[in-house]
């Protein structure tokens, strides 16, 4: 009896928690079962991505111009629209590529408010020499020839920008380091709006964020809800061996904020190293939340959050003292915050098939691992291949879907790769709608039959293996007969029910 009552308890207490509970899933309309990818003639690698203003995805990256094993790296711009399909009317075949110098690094992307598209990064210059570059597309992917030189900003001063904001004059501040005399130190760069170095900002359209005592390389830099910017790195005003984590906040005209931290900048020492100890500290990625508080994220030996508050302190209630240790088996890369204050962090793993696979890990506000994500896991690994797949961008596209921008190897060849993943499926208590709802017979000849008999069915709708909808049909009878018309192959059967809940099916039409 102790046993049954045990037992009850159990089944009581897993009942109430899974109640709770998040499903995380790949989209199925999405690209090809949630994943779309993009090969290039040879190999290539996608390293950031943005969303137009209907949706559409634009994603920079480079590809490798003598295939695998060459250093000859050209940008390449991808464009599909917000399901993965490719945009044939962007560019050639929906892709563009653009050789400014031997190799190219894009490390941002944005979109103007009348469509054209920019793209900062780093360029290594033929015949030797580093520097970064800018370059503007119009919306359909030629080179907009009215920005700096026919499309194509550079500078020789061994620059690599990082971050880029568009002003309400269109005029451009971008962010990233300068490396100079054996150096490498912040600086921000402004061009009007028509790629030509602002005169008044700096020198010559140059400011260096850096000084003597604040000798600050930047990593990361985001765009805050006030129009400020935030920018989090090191610091190694101490010795060039010995780096600490650093953060600052900027106006857009190179301004330290004096409310925030010491003169706009802070600088700790967070696990106390002696000096002559060679371990990098640093600070990589950042997030905003709702209420103003930034999300910071680091590495040493071991991989940290931060939480900030508005005058640049930390905020003692999150973690230890506002620094939560990660003890969790990856190292974070990149980060986003959903509008409820929850942190979602991408990163790499091991696969079960012996690569690496995508891992997106979810935290709540306070810094646990999310136990009402997927299921109780608090993460959720994506193999997008048989070998190495590792992501370089997140972005949320909806505050509970979200774009992972990487990359996918097949037959050695790296490939420009997308998926989408609903972050918060609900897992009902309820009995599942496959006891509610039939769909039959599978496979399918001419047509299948969805049964309906308790009447909660919304809308169905017919999904190709590359995500493409075919067909949508509402259901007004207990036994729907839909007939198709298209070819054999497998489809993804999207139910969706008058009280909001979803049913995917496979189908394979003979």
């Amino acid at each position: 009896m102790r046993v049954i009552k045990k037992l009850m308890l159990l089944f009581f207490i897993n009942t109430v928690f899974c109640a709770y509970c998040q499903n995380a899933a790949l989209d199925p309309t999405f690209g090809n079962a949630g994943i779309s990818v993009h090969p290039h003639p040879n190999t290539a690698e996608l390293h950031c991505f943005t969303f137009d203003n209907n949706g559409n995805i634009v994603s920079a990256g480079y590809y490798l111009q003598g295939g695998v094993g060459s250093t000859q790296r050209q940008l390449t711009l991808t464009k599909t629209d917000k399901n993965g399909i490719l945009d044939n009317t962007f560019a050639t075949n929906g892709k563009v590529t653009t050789a400014i110098g031997h190799s190219e690094h894009p490390e941002y992307i944005v979109i103007q408010s009348d469509g054209k598209i920019i793209v900062a990064g780093s360029v290594n210059f033929t015949g030797g020499g580093v520097g970064g570059f800018v370059v503007r597309y119009n919306s359909n992917g030629s080179l907009d020839a009215t920005f700096a030189n026919n499309g194509i900003y550079t500078t020789t001063s061994s620059n690599i920008f990082v971050f880029i904001t568009i002003l309400s004059d269109n005029s451009i501040v971008l962010a990233g380091n300068s490396y100079l005399n054996g150096e490498s130190l912040a600086i921000l760069v402004k061009l009007d709006s028509n790629g030509v170095e602002d005169s008044q900002f700096g020198t010559n359209g140059i400011l260096s964020l850096t000084s003597t005592n604040f000798k600050f390389v930047m990593q990361e830099a985001i765009l805050l809800n006030d129009g400020t910017i935030f920018c989090a790195g090191y610091e190694y005003s101490d010795t060039v061996n010995y780096s600490k984590s650093a953060y600052c906040k900027i106006d857009t005209q190179g301004n330290f904020d004096t409310a925030f931290g010491t003169n706009g900048k802070v600088v700790i020492d967070l696990f106390n190293y002696n000096p002559i100890t060679n371990i990098t500290e640093y600070l990589h990625s950042a997030g905003q939340l709702p209420n103003g508080q930034i999300i910071v994220g680091g590495s040493e030996l071991t991989s940290f959050l931060l939480k900030i508050n508005l005058d640049g302190s930390f905020d003692t209630t999150f973690g230890t003292n506002g620094m939560k240790i990660l003890s969790y088996s990856f190292r974070p890369r990149v980060m986003t915050v959903q509008t409820d204050g929850k942190i979602i962090i991408g990163s790499g793993t091991k696969s079960a098939l012996g690569g690496l696979a995508y891992r997106i890990v979810r935290f709540d506000t306070d810094g646990d691992l999310d136990i009402t994500f997927n299921n109780g896991k608090g993460l959720v690994d994506i193999d997008a291949s048989s070998g190495d797949d590792w992501p370089e961008h997140i972005k949320l596209q909806g505050n509970d879907t979200l774009i992972i921008g990487g990359n996918s190897v097949l037959n050695s060849n790296h490939n420009f790769t997308l998926a989408r993943l609903l972050l918060d499926t609900p897992l009902s208590i309820e009995e599942p709608l496959e006891q509610f709802i039939k769909v039959y017979p599978n496979p399918f000849k001419d047509r299948f039959f969805v049964e309906d008999y308790e009447g909660i069915i919304k809308s169905i709708k017919i999904f190709d293996n590359k995500g493409r909808i075919i067909k949508t049909v509402s259901n007004s009878s207990p036994v729907k007969e839909i007939y198709t018309d298209f070819s054999s192959g497998v489809y993804i059967i999207k139910i969706e029910t008058k009280d909001g809940r979803i049913m995917n099916k496979k189908m394979i039409k003979k």
